[in-house]
């Protein structure tokens, strides 16, 4: 198993470069709310566990309409950016860890900026890779188990 250098960030194989374009990919159609160029990084059986309920969405279908919702939440683009990114790849699976800083103005009105940790497990079919498992959580205050929004790295 190889992985990405934690002092440049820089893949150290190709395979590790094809990951991080995709997940490249996954950040550029977020914030162009593109569901459609999304989707076709996922795989049909997708799992993903969101900070949303019902915290688990099985299947492209499900994955597809939280996308959509996520989206709906926002007035304007999205703001995505993605910090201390980690891929390892062993054979044909990969996966990869990261933050990312969610920001934008929400249809409410309100102005937020929260980090996430992110974690993406991809399996390569042929010469495609596609996302298989994906891991979206909130830091939370362990007193009262309150998300922790304006936490950064």
């Amino acid at each position: 198993m190889t992985q990405t250098s934690k002092e440049s960030g820089v893949p150290t194989t190709s395979l590790e470069a094809e990951v991080g374009e995709l997940l490249d990919r996954r950040a550029e159609a977020c914030r162009a709310k593109d569901i459609d160029r999304l989707m076709l990084l996922y795989s049909d059986d997708i799992v993903y566990f969101d900070v949303v309920a019902p915290l688990q969405f099985i299947g492209a279908d499900a994955v597809r309409r939280n996308f959509i919702r996520w989206f709906d939440e926002y007035a304007g683009p999205i703001g995505l950016e993605t910090r201390d990114l980690s891929v390892a790849v062993s054979g044909d699976v990969a996966f990869a860890h990261m933050l990312h800083l969610d920001s934008g103005t929400r249809r409410n009105g309100l102005e937020l900026a929260v980090w996430l940790h992110s974690t993406v497990c991809l399996r390569r079919f042929g010469d495609r890779w596609l996302i298989t498992h994906e891991h979206i959580s909130i830091p939370h205050d362990p007193k009262d188990w309150s998300a922790v929004v304006d936490a950064t790295p």
